[in-house]
């Protein structure tokens, strides 16, 4: 049987996990668009940056 304790538990690792779900989407998600390693491309894509519509 699960107690109020334990429910209270999931709840926050729930909580917690949404919430991170959402900050690692805002930072630009899992596409993998980060240096990777080659901080001359990150500096090649800074120099020239995308415009936005």
């Amino acid at each position: 049987m699960i107690t109020a304790r334990g429910i209270i538990t999931l709840l926050v690792l729930a909580v917690l996990f949404a919430l991170a779900v959402v900050w690692v989407s805002k930072q630009g998600g899992w596409k993998g668009e980060g240096c990777g390693g080659n901080c001359s491309s990150c500096h090649q894509h800074c120099d020239t940056p995308e415009k936005k519509h």
